[in-house]
């Protein structure tokens, strides 16, 4: 958006002003620009040889979160509005990069399937496993579609609105996910195994699947995506002594 222009040329000089809102590998901090609230996440640099891959032969992540969430608005589905990126370079080499959105104040689903079975939690759930299948019908396949990565918030009126982040992996298939296809992206959701197991089940009867093969098909891809997982910390801490 043009008028935000002279902000995307300002914001290397003026990240650290901004409201902390996140911080972690990558931070994100928030701003006032006319009278709007935007939100700024500045990614890393990237380490070694991907500082030259993704200057040349691969986007930024900050240059496909802002394609992908310009799609996502096409196709309806709700994502923080994307205003703009930016990218740093030295010399040939990628620096950091930005991604500006709108700020959004939609909180993460994990504080409602962590609560699960709480009264409360159910009708919740019920539209999240309902956008779930919408993300899907409509061909996106979101790579990290994680419990810090889909928001929610009530709309006022009994119903809950939803929306995903961290969307710089991800892909556009053009038509509905395969049922093999959308449990392996749903193995990414962990979360108790209770509240799984009932997303699951309401994903499946949405969609016109057999309930119980669904939520066995789900848990068994979800047990092997955490055993893998804990495969690769368990590894990191041997060889470089990380913590998780």
């Amino acid at each position: 958006m043009e008028r935000f222009r002279p902000f995307l040329e300002e914001l290397p000089a003026r990240f650290g002003e901004g409201d902390l809102l996140f911080a972690g590998r990558n931070e994100i901090r928030g701003f006032c620009v006319g009278g709007e609230r935007l939100a700024v996440k500045r990614f890393r640099k990237p380490s070694g040889l991907n500082a030259l891959l993704y200057g040349h032969l691969r986007k930024s992540k900050a240059r496909r979160a802002f394609e992908h969430g310009t799609e996502l608005c096409r196709l309806g589905i709700p994502t923080p509005e994307p205003i703009g990126w930016r990218e740093d370079y030295g010399g040939p080499w990628l620096g950091v990069s930005y991604l500006v959105t709108r700020y959004s104040d939609y909180r993460p689903i994990s504080e409602i399937t962590n609560a699960f079975p709480a009264p409360h939690t159910v009708p919740v759930l019920d539209a999240y496993a309902a956008f779930a299948v919408r993300l899907h019908e409509a061909g996106v396949e979101h790579e990290d579609f994680n419990n810090g990565n889909t928001q929610w918030q009530a709309d006022g009126a009994g119903g809950y609105r939803f929306e995903v982040i961290d969307i710089n992996r991800m892909h556009f298939r053009g038509r509905p996910l395969t049922r093999r296809e959308s449990l392996h992206n749903l193995r990414r959701i962990t979360c108790p195994m209770t509240a799984y197991a009932y997303v699951l089940g309401r994903y499946g009867e949405l969609r016109g699947w057999d309930n119980y093969y669904t939520q066995l098909a789900g848990a068994h891809r979800l047990g092997g995506f955490i055993a893998r997982r804990d495969r690769r910390y368990a590894l990191k801490r041997l060889l470089f002594g990380r913590k998780r």
